[in-house]
């Protein structure tokens, strides 16, 4: 098994609740395609909060099994 791991920035999130509404928009889809949440770090500009990065994990085969007919 190996891990792999996404990287999803997002920019602009002028007030929290934007901010929470896109995290768990993200969170939502990715999750039903198998992804789990890792960290969640902001992203200051001038000491102001404007956007994320949310990073996610998942397991997968590193040698699928090949199927021969």
């Amino acid at each position: 098994m190996a891990t792999q791991y996404k990287v999803i920035s997002d920019w602009l999130c002028l007030t929290t609740k934007q901010k929470a509404r896109k995290i768990e928009s993200h969170l939502n889809r990715l999750s039903a395609e198998g992804w789990e949440f890792v960290a969640l770090d902001a992203v200051m500009f001038f000491g102001n909060d404007v956007g994320f990065y949310l990073i996610l994990k998942r397991s997968f085969s590193e040698n699928p099994t090949i199927q021969q007919g």
